[in-house]
């Protein structure tokens, strides 16, 4: 049984910590990077001592994919509704609007999986869930295969490299153009993987 202090219990105090230790390490990934991921430097943006560190986390490995996890939830659940209407150009249009009110889910997500090796191999292992996560049921094709896994690798590159350079502010501000561009991309990379009514 959990003992209780100031009406929470330690179960809670420990949630909220990791919690915590989750938001500051996604403000260091999101605006300075992997690199500067270290214990002492969560500790010190959350405000919590070191020892509460181990509490949650085996090490800052376990805490980085707990950041990147957190970071895909949000676009999970702003394009959930575009993703179960089968609207490609509706994924794409609340991603970019996601990432343009912060900027640090697209570096943490598109970014430093690229720097950072760590993270690249986790997202690597993690490709089948975004991947169901960018396109739901438009997908019909089987990811494990070494072909599909070939067309995925470049319509992401592809991809990463549109939305930073739209974060960035290197492509304009029609968001609209901007969308229809991504989503021919994708349906010329990988046409034989999406149905014929969406491609554009």
């Amino acid at each position: 049984m959990s003992r209780s202090y100031g009406g929470r219990s330690s179960v809670d105090r420990a949630t909220e910590r990791r919690a915590r230790l989750i938001d500051a390490g996604f403000s260091i990934v999101g605006t300075e990077g992997v690199a500067a991921l270290g214990m002492r430097a969560v500790c010190r943006e959350a405000g919590l001592s070191q020892k509460f560190f181990y509490e949650s986390f085996t090490d800052i490995d376990e805490l980085l994919h707990a950041v990147y996890a957190a970071a895909l939830s949000r676009l999970e659940g702003v394009v959930a509704s575009a993703v179960g209407a089968h609207d490609l150009p509706a994924v794409f249009d609340a991603a970019a609007r996601l990432m343009e009110a912060d900027p640090r889910v697209c570096r943490i997500l598109l970014i430093e999986p690229v720097a950072d090796i760590r993270l690249r191999h986790h997202v690597r292992e993690t490709i089948p869930a975004i991947m169901a996560t960018a396109f739901g049921d438009l997908v019909t094709v089987a990811p494990e295969d070494p072909q599909i896994k070939m067309h995925f690798s470049a319509v992401f590159g592809a991809l990463i490299s549109l939305f930073v350079e739209w974060i960035e502010g290197n492509l304009g501000t029609d968001r609209d153009a901007f969308v229809r561009h991504a989503c021919d991309v994708t349906t010329r990379l990988i046409p034989t993987t999406f149905p014929a009514t969406q491609r554009l």
